[in-house]
């Protein structure tokens, strides 16, 4: 073989040697890149994030309030005499609850009555006289009947059947009389029935009762006030049953109806409540209109208290992922990853409506990524998981 033969053989297999050397270098250079395999953690179970159709809810924030609240105010005017009742007591319907001075209505009461009996009384004679003119007539009425058949045989004078005739007129005309007296007398009964009622009912005034079961909340004067009509005295609030009243923006008119269900948050927790009234009428400054919603019967309310409710107010695409695969680290939020050959990667996520089970995500995931839901606390960054 000649040398320079010898030569070219000697210069491939050192390009090829270099060639082999530099290939083995750059695959141990990746391979260090990539960093050493991570552990396998088998009974890995994943979701797959997927953009989903929920509810579009919106918190608005109100005031518990007696469904039914009475402001009793004195409808005459004098001194209250006595306030028989604290705030804070439990009253039943129809318990008296004030007294204000009554004797002015009390004596209009009493001339009412005695106008009442004097007209009963009245009647009374003018049934008894209109009684005995009905009999008197119906002699005059026989006797006139009896002269006519006589006068007929000529067994009687002229002068004495004209005689019958006109005591029969007379007797006809005095029970005329005394009937036109009875319905004048029982026009003056009515009247003095209707005053009577009127006494009646203003001497009601001077008492003060509760129209309804409750409890007092409010009491505005004392015994020995003055007061006008109109003024209030007591409050009386219904804890049968209560409401929580809220504000809700202009554009949510349309999508609020009466007996539609929401959950509403108390002090107490969670409840189901339902709207009972929607006012249509606008705050012209808030620009808010107000919603009434029923609360539970053991709701255990009181007037004042602090509450929100939940309205659905219309529904968009959220992208979801259980609650449980969230990790938390200090004021981080993130989750681990799994991609279709089994790796895992942590990657930190941005959270947003709570929607309970699920968990909405605004950034750091997307539609298709599928994330660990169980041995979170085995898996890291870089490690293999298996399913069950």
């Amino acid at each position: 073989m000649s040398i320079m033969k010898r030569k070219s053989i000697k210069h491939s297999t050192l390009i090829l040697a270099l060639v082999a050397a530099g290939f083995g270098m750059a695959c141990s250079s990746h391979e260090n890149a990539q960093g050493p395999a991570g552990p396998v953690v088998s009974g890995v179970t994943t979701e797959t994030v997927r953009l989903q159709p929920t509810p579009d809810l919106y918190e608005a924030v109100g005031t518990v309030r007696s469904a039914t609240t009475s402001v009793l105010g004195a409808q005459i005017s004098g001194t209250v005499r006595e306030i028989l009742v604290k705030e804070g007591d439990r009253v039943r319907r129809g318990q008296l609850l004030a007294l204000l001075d009554d004797r002015t209505p009390r004596a209009q009461l009493g001339a009412a009555q005695a106008g009442v009996e004097e007209a009963a009384q009245g009647l009374a004679e003018i049934e008894q006289a209109l009684e005995a003119a009905r009999a008197e007539q119906k002699f005059a009425e026989a006797t006139f009947l009896r002269y006519q058949g006589l006068l007929a045989k000529n067994s009687l004078s002229r002068q004495e059947f004209e005689g019958a005739e006109a005591r029969a007129k007379a007797a006809a005309a005095n029970v005329r009389a005394f009937e036109a007296k009875k319905k004048q007398i029982e026009a003056r009964q009515g009247q003095a029935q209707a005053q009577h009622e009127s006494a009646e009912t203003l001497f009601s005034y001077s008492r003060i009762v509760s129209p309804i079961d409750g409890i007092i909340t409010a009491k505005s004067v004392d015994a020995g006030t003055l007061v006008m009509p109109g003024a209030p005295l007591l409050t009386v609030e219904d804890t049968a049953r209560y409401q929580l009243e809220v504000s809700l923006p202009e554009p949510f008119l349309s999508k609020v109806k009466t007996g539609d269900p929401t959950e509403v948050r108390l002090e107490g927790g969670k409840r189901e409540g339902r709207v009972a009234e929607v006012v249509p009428t606008a705050d012209v400054q808030s620009r808010t209109f107000l919603v009434k919603v029923d609360l539970p019967g053991d709701c255990a309310c009181r007037s004042g208290q602090y509450g929100t409710a939940l309205f659905h107010v219309g529904e968009q695409k959220r992208l979801l992922i259980p609650r449980q695969a969230i990790i938390e680290y200090g004021a981080l939020e993130g989750v681990y990853v799994v991609n279709f050959g089994g790796r895992v990667e942590y990657r930190l996520v941005k959270t947003g409506k709570d929607l309970g089970e699920y968990v909405e995500i605004l950034s750091g995931l997307g539609e298709g990524d599928r994330v660990a839901t169980s041995q979170l606390e085995r898996l890291r960054d870089g490690a293999r998981a298996e399913g069950q």
